[in-house]
């Protein structure tokens, strides 16, 4: 009880901020895929109801570029959504405008003290990002320090903490009890859930994989934005269609991805094994490459204690922002299961550790968790990520 009420003072205090900072435009850069949109919608709705006009950003990974170009602009709340938590050194420093900087994140973060930041991660409290927390449940108590009513959204919450393994939890299940008994979901069987509200009667499971897969696979085509549309008013026909089509462009290139791995196998090192996708997902949003090394790291043939890196070419366009200057490989680390549990048990270094220590050493910035993190680097340093995350991981 001590560790949510020192979370719940986190929230209001942030709240309180927004409220006593006279500011009235927002921008919110959130993440591409279910706990990203659900914590985006639920942002929005928080920002609204506190009455700033709130923009929209969706982003892959956290590119220096975009935080320096969006800090640089005019005093504004700028919240950070399912990502930021790892580099809240680079907000901090970035806030040349002295605008209300909010994270509200669950990946791996550190505690810095600045009065214009209020990381509202619960890891900061002593909770598991990896466990008890989404960022749309994070986002979901922000709503609800803001107006309770705003927990009639309860439902956005249990879906983006769908992403966290295992038993529902922690701060996840404040949201999962809110949700039943508003009667916005309800058991259905096999574990599950089915949302009967919001213009929405699916279950949370295909919830979550139509909002997965309009982020990331319709990145570049509006994807996140119907998403979003989704998570606040359901899943319209159109809506539907359009999930359905990137779909079926998603299966269709994991297919090409999986036979090419099966005839020549992973690339070996001597503590990782590793792919390079190069344009088989071109038109998709990084997180692609993500997903299928999440489904690879349980297949015949992947070594069980090395470390599994997939890469891929992303083109240097963020739809709602502009340009960066040049292209850049998205790479993703998953660790299989035995090697996840040397991780846990520290006899293995964390991916959230070596993974973005790699991607710094080759131009590049990463994040994420102990057995599944992501980066970018620009092209041509492949070989120099290779080498570092190897020598990393021993």
């Amino acid at each position: 009880m001590e560790r949510l009420h020192d979370f719940q003072n986190r929230l209001g205090s942030a709240v309180s901020a927004v409220r006593e900072s006279g500011i009235r435009e927002a921008v919110v850069l959130h993440h591409d895929e279910a706990d990203g949109l659900t914590s985006a919608a639920l942002t929005k709705l928080a920002l609204s109801s506190l009455g700033l006009n709130t923009r929209l950003i969706c982003l892959d990974k956290l590119y220096p570029e975009v935080v320096k170009g969006i800090e640089s602009g005019p005093a504004r709340v700028i919240a950070y959504v399912d990502l930021g938590s790892g580099h809240v050194d680079w907000l901090v420093n970035a806030n040349r405008s002295k605008g209300l900087i909010l994270v509200l994140d669950h990946h791996d973060t550190s505690s810095i003290e600045d009065p214009l930041l209020h990381n509202l991660n619960p890891e900061l409290c002593g909770f598991s990002g990896e466990k008890d927390a989404s960022s749309a449940t994070v986002a979901y108590l922000f709503c609800k320090s803001v107006n309770p009513e705003l927990a009639s959204y309860a439902h956005l919450a249990t879906v983006g903490s769908l992403e966290l393994p295992g038993e529902t939890r922690g701060l996840n299940l404040i949201a999962m009890k809110d949700a039943k008994d508003l009667g916005l979901v309800r058991d259905s069987g096999k574990g599950d859930l089915r949302i009967q509200t919001q213009g929405m009667n699916l279950t949370r499971t295909r919830a979550s994989s139509l909002l997965n897969v309009l982020g990331s696979v319709g990145y570049y085509r509006n994807g996140p934005e119907m998403g979003i549309e989704a998570c606040t008013t359901g899943f319209t026909n159109k809506i539907m269609a359009m999930a359905k089509e990137f779909e079926e462009e998603r299966k269709q290139a994991n297919r090409t991805m999986l036979a090419a791995i099966r005839k020549d196998g992973l690339s070996q090192k001597k503590n990782i094994q590793w792919f390079h996708a190069h344009d088989n997902y071109k038109g998709m949003g990084g997180k692609v490459v993500g997903s299928f090394c999440s489904y690879l790291r349980y297949q015949r043939g992947v070594n069980p204690v090395k470390y599994l890196i997939g890469m891929m070419n992303v083109p240097p366009v963020i739809p709602g922002w502009g340009k960066l200057p040049s292209p850049m490989v998205k790479v993703s680390g998953r660790a299989p299961q035995i090697l996840t549990g040397l991780i846990e048990k520290g006899k293995k270094p964390s991916l959230s550790k070596i993974l973005p220590d790699s991607c710094s050493k080759a131009g590049g910035f990463g994040d994420g968790h102990s057995v599944a993190a992501s980066g970018v680097f620009p092209v041509r340093k492949e070989e120099l990520f290779l080498d570092e995350i190897d020598r990393f991981a021993a």
